[in-house]
């Protein structure tokens, strides 16, 4: 690489004030432009990219994503995944789903027992998109969205959200009483112990589940395979909360034997 010896100081030099933290290519393409001037190509800019990856200046967090360090950082890919996962989380979720999004299922169950750790992977519900990509590393992300051909619920599901603060970052995320449901969904008792364990541990405690709300869920979609799951382990586990549910599931959805 020829001409790379003349531009590659000042490069290194420009990201100085990069180092530990998150850089898009396009951003890197931007300052190595600014650098090279009318000389300038994308193919350049690439072969630039990977002598900075083969020097450690830069590590490949997934597709057009780096972690910018310098040769004597010695960091472990564990460190950058606790350090940036929710920065780049937060900038995945937002600009693939403009801003309208919630975390379900099980990370949100997660949260509301106070579990901030980094999931295996992730449920980010939407209007528009379903699809599993990668936020990081090795981390899923799967996008949900609630539709059938005629119409669109995440507008109605949207109100049963909460915001919970994650590093510098608000994610909106299910109810407790929603996140219980998409748990329930597709659910096997054996198998989804996790699971099973911690919806236990909450429905020991009946105050902690708004049933308004699990009615005003049940009223908007199809989940009545979900609350009769739900049904099944509160008369193990709490009937005070089991013969307040009958009601409803008779109401809103209809018994069956799960």
């Amino acid at each position: 690489m020829a001409f790379k010896n003349s531009y590659l100081a000042e490069l290194v030099k420009k990201l100085k004030k990069w180092r530990y933290k998150i850089i898009y290519s396009d951003e890197l393409k931007k300052i190595i432009k600014k650098i090279m001037g009318p000389e300038y190509t994308d193919k350049k800019a690439y072969k630039l990219m990977y002598y900075l990856k083969n020097k450690w200046y830069l590590l490949s967090i997934k597709k057009e994503i780096f972690y910018v360090k310098f040769s004597e950082d010695h960091i472990s890919e564990d460190l950058i995944l606790e350090d940036r996962y929710r920065y780049i989380l937060h900038h995945h979720a937002k600009s693939a789903t403009d801003n309208h999004r919630y975390i379900g299922w099980i990370k949100a169950l997660e949260l509301w027992v106070q579990n901030f750790s980094i999931p295996d992977e992730i449920q980010i519900i939407n209007p528009k998109k379903q699809s599993k990509e990668i936020v990081v590393a090795w981390k899923p992300l799967q996008f949900k969205k609630y539709s059938t051909k005629d119409k669109n619920f995440f507008k109605q599901f949207k109100k049963h959200t909460s915001k919970v603060k994650m590093w510098k970052y608000s994610f909106p995320y299910a109810t407790l009483e929603l996140a219980i449901l998409e748990c329930l969904y597709n659910f096997d008792e054996i198998h989804d112990r996790y699971t099973y364990e911690m919806i236990k541990k909450i429905i020991r405690k009946s105050s902690n589940l708004d049933l308004d709300r699990l009615a005003k869920i049940l009223k908007i979609w199809k989940h009545h395979t979900s609350i009769n799951r739900l049904y099944k382990i509160t008369k193990k586990e709490n009937k005070t909360l089991a013969a307040n549910l009958l009601p409803i599931i008779k109401k809103r959805s209809f018994v069956l034997d799960v």
